[in-house]
């Protein structure tokens, strides 16, 4: 197995996490605008993207795993840190080291952008929650005042009997 099967399915993932990104970009927009509709479609195209990102990561652990046995490094941990530690060439390192880099910045950039998305979200729900409580009062509410005040009302007549 050739390092060179591995940095493709990284620029795969990248380019990948990087459509994601920009559907994420477009929510935080038809969040803000309040366009339901729309938001049904992006979140559709979104779990399509995931379940993409998700194929391509199993095939790069497949590879990654393919890779350690053809180099007999089978009892190391699987990973990209590991790799870099065993590989010489000078090139497919460097972009090895680019193409982690790379992804880990736009993995945390996505998750930036989700944690924007989910706020603004809970904004809109608390605002629609509000706006329900103030269209239907509570029964409390309706009355415009307690008991107490109600039953002292009632106790006194129009005429004061002591004068």
């Amino acid at each position: 197995m050739s390092l060179q099967s591995i940095l493709d399915l990284l620029e795969r993932l990248l380019h990948l996490h990087m459509e994601l990104m920009e559907l994420a970009k477009k929510k935080t927009e038809v969040v803000k605008a309040g366009d339901v509709d729309t938001l049904s479609s992006i979140l559709a195209a979104e779990r399509k993207q995931i379940r993409k990102i998700e194929k391509a990561e199993k095939e790069r652990q497949h590879e990654m795993a393919a890779w350690f046995a053809a180099n007999q490094c089978q009892d190391q941990d699987h990973t990209v840190t590991t790799i870099l530690s065993l590989v010489k060439s000078g090139e497919e390192k460097e972009k090895l080291v680019e193409l982690t880099t790379l992804l880990t910045k736009s993995m945390t950039e996505l998750k930036q952008q989700e944690q924007l998305n989910y706020m603004l979200i809970q904004q809109s729900l608390q605002f629609v929650q509000f706006s329900l409580n103030v269209m239907n009062p509570s029964i409390q509410s309706m009355n415009y005042g307690t008991t107490e005040n109600q039953t002292r009302s009632v106790k006194q007549s129009l005429f004061d009997s002591k004068v």
